[in-house]
């Protein structure tokens, strides 16, 4: 697995203590499904993680919010 795909995935789990969160590779799309009430979808795109280092990615993560938008959310989300 690509490093920063590792940062990203380790970041959500650590977001989502006890709950399953899964990574593909597919299309140049790095997928993470987590298990959080309803099932929940981050796709991030592999020119993105390629043009940016560990620390934007995980910030950008931060700045858009993904965590509390999947908190938040009732039904199941996926974001790009």
């Amino acid at each position: 697995m690509d490093p920063k795909a590792e940062a990203i995935l380790q970041s959500l789990s650590r977001a989502f203590e006890n709950c399953p969160v899964e990574y593909q590779f597919a299309n140049e799309l790095h997928k993470f499904r987590l298990e959080w009430g309803p099932v929940h979808w981050l796709y991030v795109a592999g020119t993105f993680v390629d043009d940016h280092t560990v620390q934007e990615v995980l910030d950008s993560l931060d700045r858009w919010r993904i965590a509390d938008t999947f908190r938040r959310s009732e039904q199941s989300r996926w974001l790009f």
